[in-house]
């Protein structure tokens, strides 16, 4: 497995940096508006998002005035978006913690998450460069209708592989091209390289969201700090499910059982069908895959640490948790 800080290593202290704006977020005049903040950045992940605009920053002509804070707001914007999507699925658990809607309730996370995305905002407008800002805006948008298509198929078992395609490229891919390719218009990247980052961006999310869903499956709650079927549970398709019910037909009646019963027992039926077939095998093959394109898209860029560490996270999106 790639150690984390095999990647992180190499922007060590432009990552310390991008933490250190994150912790000062806040209103000194409001406290209790500073801890709610710090609650959930305080249970972020490996900030992968951020490190690719950093290393990608870094590969060409890096300026902690732009890089820094654009990092940061592709932190932020994550972590808007996870803080909305667990108060539109009602969810209990994230990465080992209560959510925000379960400690402080809806209202509090649905406010959270403007405040997070407008600071997110700020931060990219701070950079001046109105190519990122509108590069920003646009995946914002997207992320939104992202969610809005997952809600509005939801136990919808019919769906196929084109409309999880779509979500997928909304929901996640479009946040991991944004940081690369925000990192790479930054640093004055060529053309030709923004646009090689864009497919790399674009099939390293692509590849990190099939794992998720894999994990959904296969995972145990310790490792993924959520229930396992969680998005069985909401309805939503996933890849490893759809690969399922493309091979075995029959096996939509445990799919139309969750939908009927919502309940854990019809959830855990589900998933061990899944688990039985060789959809979960076959998902990590498609996984690798866009791992692949994502590591041939960074061919065109000169050999440096920072390639490599990029390199670097596409091994690691396909060992997290396994």
């Amino acid at each position: 497995m790639t150690s984390t800080l095999s990647f992180l290593s190499q922007v060590a202290a432009e990552m310390a940096e991008v933490e250190s704006r994150l912790h000062a977020i806040g209103e000194e005049n409001f406290p209790w508006l500073s801890h709610v903040v710090q609650y959930v950045l305080g249970s972020s992940g490996k900030r992968v998002r951020p490190a690719i605009t950093l290393l990608v920053g870094k590969h060409y002509s890096y300026r902690s005035d732009f890089h820094i804070p654009m990092a940061g707001a592709v932190e932020l914007l994550h972590t808007a978006t996870l803080v909305h999507d667990d108060t539109v699925d009602h969810a209990s658990l994230r990465r080992g913690r209560p959510t925000v809607n379960a400690q402080f309730g809806h209202e509090v996370a649905v406010l959270l998450g403007d405040y997070l995305f407008a600071t997110s905002a700020e931060w990219v407008c701070s950079t001046g460069n109105v190519r990122v800002i509108q590069l920003f805006s646009r995946t914002l948008r997207l992320l939104s209708s992202g969610e809005m298509r997952e809600l509005y198929a939801a136990y919808d078992w019919s769906q196929g592989r084109d409309m999880y395609w779509e979500r997928v490229l909304r929901k996640t891919a479009s946040l991991f091209d944004t940081a690369a390719q925000a990192g790479a218009i930054l640093g004055g990247a060529p053309e030709a390289e923004i646009e090689a980052l864009h497919q790399y961006g674009t099939n390293l999310g692509v590849a990190f969201q099939v794992v998720d869903d894999i994990l959904d499956f296969e995972g145990k709650a310790t490792e993924v700090g959520k229930p396992v079927g969680n998005d069985l549970l909401q309805g939503i398709m996933t890849l490893p499910a759809i690969l399922f019910l493309e091979r075995y037909a029959s096996g939509a009646q445990a799919f139309d059982k969750v939908g009927r019963d919502h309940d854990e027992e019809a959830v855990r039926r589900a998933i061990a069908l899944v688990r039985e077939s060789p959809a979960i095998a076959d998902s990590y093959k498609v996984a690798e895959e866009y791992c692949e394109k994502a590591r041939r898209a960074l061919d065109p860029l000169a050999a440096s640490p920072f390639k490599r560490a990029l390199r670097e996270i596409a091994d690691y999106v396909m060992a997290r948790d396994r």
